[in-house]
């Protein structure tokens, strides 16, 4: 027999245990764990982060008296931890308040990862950080999908690395932020936005969280499956894949179809406080979509509100939430059903969820209304059930806007984006209230048969009332808000098919370079330097078209007779000056007053004010 020891006879070295986490473990309060050749921390080495030891280690212990204040040593009483050590250097000056979580009985009935599942690399660690730090800073005041002190804990110790259906929803936030990086939206000077635009990867993100959630199928109800679906349908409209749109809010009402999501009660048992308010706020972020996307374009609503029994949520900041209990509910809501929780509660100013919770009110109108006015044909079921309603557009409007006058200030005016989150949360209220507003306006003027000159002062109002909003909010909100001035295309694009006083033509006028002067402080999020260019020159087209027209309908006069009470018709130059009016041929009162012309279709086929967005012009 050979003398030689065997491997399995070999004792190992025995590995050293890191006594002092490197800066990178630390900031995310994750174990620090030895790289297999003994350099540097393996986790460093999974995410591409360079390993140091720059950080001032602290005594253990309690600090002696005096030396760290009573702050100091709360955190050791307590048990909470250092938010300055703790935080990361790339949430800037954000501060997340610690909560205490006390799960129920039943806290681990959700799904668990699989063992052994890994993510796949796609991006450094820090760059997912920042983006999910931005989605919670132009995202978030409009879709408040996420728990923020929770949701960006469980970022920062990268648990999206072992949790698939976490992965999946944490590349669709990178998709959708990535998207508004890409085009423009990120208004707070303290980012460096080429820098972003180099690490951030739109497309690969989009592609990946679609494989993710595909790879899961219909069979998963975990709730970031859902969320990643409502998720990825909008980052499709920032994409302008409308088809992607339509396919993920399919699987989406798929989900909550198979389970009754639409009624609380079918809701998992074991959820805390937390999980329950965010599944009350994508409930009603997607209700509010499901709806927007029916009225741009023109698909079938597939909620309901009255056949759901999902509350509102709670209007408490993130940080009086936890699973432990909400420390400061207020005024909330959270305890009514929807159809009575705002008819018995008015908007609070002391929470910006209060303005949210409006929108989704503006929404529900919005929905009767396109029941109630859109179609005006008659069927058998108009026999069956008649409706002796005496619910008119006029009425509906003066409630909507005696509901728009009771809200607090804050939530009507906007003011310039101050780039602090708290403040700013309550300017994106306001403006998205402004848009929606005006959108609800729009269906019901064109729902009630308006007159030419009623429509054009719809239109007129929502332009101004667009161009009220900061533009800093306008471009954060980005491809969302312009759906909403497709509507004034659809209102005067439903012009320009009847025939056209001059009179009528020059006010239609008036608002179609307004709108031009709009869309230059959009261009940025629309991504074509041209969009106001093309107005302007169509105007001008019709402009002519129009010239042709009246001298073909001028009748001829005889040489002798001199015309009597002669009224000169000026229009305006195509760009909107006002310097020397073009000079044409004065007209007779009495023929000014009847005649009228219409523009051929051929001169409305390139029309780019809509921007493809509202459907056909009917």
């Amino acid at each position: 027999m050979s003398s030689d020891p065997s491997p399995r006879d070999i004792p190992k070295p025995k590995q050293r245990r890191i006594s002092r986490a490197c800066d990178y473990c630390h900031r995310r309060s994750i174990r620090c764990r030895p790289a297999e050749d003994g350099s540097g921390c393996q986790n460093c080495r999974d995410f591409a982060q360079t390993c140091t030891y720059h950080r001032k280690p602290r005594r253990r212990g309690v600090p002696a008296r005096g030396s760290g204040g009573t702050s100091a040593n709360r955190h050791v009483v307590e048990g909470l931890p250092d938010l300055e050590s703790s935080r990361s250097p790339s949430q800037g000056d954000l501060r997340i308040i610690p909560e205490i979580q006390h799960p129920g009985p039943n806290a681990n009935a959700s799904p668990q990862p699989s063992a052994g599942w890994r993510a796949p690399y796609i991006v450094s660690q820090a760059t997912v950080v920042d983006l999910v730090e931005l989605y919670f800073e132009i995202v978030y005041p409009i879709f408040p999908f996420f728990h923020q002190p929770s949701f960006t804990r469980k970022i920062s110790r990268a648990e999206y690395n072992t949790n698939k259906p976490l992965f999946a929803t944490t590349m669709a936030v990178c998709a959708l932020v990535g998207g508004r990086v890409r085009d423009g939206s990120v208004m707070n000077p303290r980012w460096d936005v080429h820098a972003l635009q180099r690490e951030t990867l739109p497309d690969t993100f989009y592609a990946e969280a679609k494989r993710q959630l595909l790879e899961n199928g219909c069979d998963n109800s975990d709730f970031n499956i859902l969320r990643g679906h409502a998720i990825m349908a909008i980052t499709a409209i920032q994409n302008g894949k409308i088809r992607d749109m339509h396919h993920h809010l399919g699987i989406y009402h798929t989900l909550m179809a198979m389970d009754g999501l639409h009624d609380e009660t079918n809701w998992p048992s074991g959820i805390g406080i937390i999980e329950r308010e965010e599944r009350r706020r994508m409930f009603w972020s997607i209700y509010t979509l499901d709806i927007f996307t029916s009225v741009v374009w023109g698909g079938v609503i597939r909620s309901r509100e009255q056949q759901a029994n999902v509350t509102y949520p709670a209007e408490v900041d993130d940080q009086y939430i936890s699973d432990g209990g909400i420390a400061r509910p207020g005024l909330s809501p959270s305890g009514l059903s929807p159809p009575i929780a705002r008819l018995v509660l008015t908007a609070q100013s002391d929470c910006w969820l209060s303005g949210w919770n409006f929108i989704t009110d503006l929404y529900r109108v919005l929905e009767h209304a396109l029941a109630r006015f859109r179609d005006r044909r008659r069927s058998f079921m108009s026999e069956i059930i008649d409706d002796q309603s005496t619910v008119t557009e006029t009425s509906v409007r003066n409630k909507v806007l005696q509901m728009y006058l009771n809200l607090p200030e804050c939530f009507k005016n906007t003011p310039a984006m101050a780039f602090n989150q708290k403040q700013d949360l309550f300017g994106f209220q306001a403006a998205n209230i402004t848009a929606s507003l005006q959108l609800l306006r729009i269906i019901l003027f064109a729902a009630g048969g308006a007159s030419i000159a009623e429509r054009c002062e719809i239109a007129t109002d929502v332009v101004d009332a667009f161009s009220s909003i900061p533009v800093q909010y306008c471009l954060t909100i980005s491809k969302p808000l312009l759906h909403h001035l497709g509507g004034i295309g659809a209102i005067l694009g439903s012009v320009f098919e009847e025939p056209l006083s001059e009179m009528e033509y020059n006010r239609v006028r008036s608002v179609m370079l307004s709108m031009a002067r709009l869309l230059e402080n959009l261009e940025t999020i629309h991504r074509s330097s041209s969009a106001s260019e093309k107005l302007r020159s169509q105007v001008s087209r019709i402009d002519e078209y129009m010239a042709t027209q009246r001298q073909q309908s001028r009748p001829p006069q005889p040489p002798e007779e001199t015309p009597v009470n002669n009224a000169t018709v000026q229009v305006l130059p195509a760009n909107g000056s006002r310097g020397a009016p073009q000079a044409f041929e004065q007209v007779g009162s009495e023929m000014a007053g009847d005649w009228s012309f219409q523009v051929p279709p051929d001169l409305l086929g390139d029309m780019t004010w809509n921007f493809d967005f509202a459907s056909a012009w009917t």
